[in-house]
Parts: C-alpha cells; structure tokens; sequence
C-alpha cells in the first residue's frame, strides 16, 4: 500500500491528473469520517473533504515527501476543518448526521455508548477533540498527529494520554 501511494504520489506531483485523483480515493472515505467527526454534519464534512481535495490539486506539486502523501492531505484537512470550525460552521455533535453514522452499529447497546462517546467527545477543548479524532478516528500515531497538526510530539502524547484518562474517568463515572 505505501508503495502505491508513494508511486501515485510521485506521479501527481508531477501533473499526472489521474494519479492524483487515485491517490485521492485512497484517502477519501478516512478524510470524510473525520471531517465528519470533526464538523459534526455530513453536509459539512462533504465541503471539507471537497475543499481539501481542491487545496491538495492545487499544492500538490509542494508535496516533498512522496510517501508521506495521507499526513499531507490529512494536514490540509485538518487546516480547512478548523478554518470551518472558527468561520462557517458551529460544530454539533448530536446531529442527526452522526446518529446516522453511529446507527450501522450492531445493538442498540453500541449505540447508545457511541451517542455517549460523542457527548463526552463534544465536552472537549478543540485541541484536544482533534488529537483524540485523528488517533481513535484515523489511527494515527503520535507522530503522526505531530505532523499533522504542527503540534510538538511530546505535547500530543501528553495532550493524548491526559485527554483519553479524562474520557476514561468520565465514562467510569456514569456507570
């Protein structure tokens, strides 16, 4: 996989429209989950991921590290999601958007904790919400998230470990 995204990625930046747009569907479902996540509504989420993928065509000869393709676009996501959050959009996460998401859940046990998960998720500072999204959501690391969000590794584990404790505490409480 990261030998066909580092390829693609290597043939887009140099203008091949169709690599892009490969390298782009790779990435499209994790970019919109997030977005979504984040933004709180598909109708959102859709314009960040659509933004983004206009950003990323536009740059995408800037990319300097061909096989660090998804940090890079989940970096401009991540931009453009809290560029939404701050001008266009007030984030609520109890829209019918993520019911909808959290309803292919098996039980209805799931989705209740999952209702809860984005409860507890929306008590959180921004930072922190983004951080947790990229690692529960994305499956990133720590250092990845660095690269993602321009924050210090040190500080995103930290901010991560203190953030998921809280959440942890806070869900053993209400049991």
């Amino acid at each position: 996989m990261k030998d066909k995204t580092a390829q693609l990625a290597k043939r887009a930046t140099k203008g091949d429209a169709t690599a892009f747009g490969e390298l782009y569907s790779l990435f499209a479902g994790e970019m919109y989950r997030y977005a979504l996540y984040s933004l709180g509504s598909a109708e959102s989420a859709q314009d960040a991921v659509q933004e983004t993928a206009l950003e990323a065509f536009r740059s995408i000869g800037k990319l300097k590290n061909e096989s660090a393709a998804k940090a890079w676009f989940f970096g401009i996501l991540y931009n453009v999601c809290k560029h939404f959050q701050r001008e266009k959009y007030k984030t609520d996460f109890t829209s019918l958007d993520l019911c909808e998401e959290l309803s292919s859940a098996d039980t209805s046990e799931e989705l209740l904790i999952g209702l809860d998960l984005i409860r507890l998720i929306n008590t959180l500072s921004e930072q922190e919400r983004e951080i947790v999204l990229l690692s529960a959501v994305c499956g990133y690391s720590g250092k990845e998230i660095a690269d993602v969000t321009g924050i210090p590794h040190g500080t995103v584990r930290s901010k991560l470990s203190r953030t998921l404790t809280k959440l942890r505490e806070e869900t053993e409480g209400r049991k």
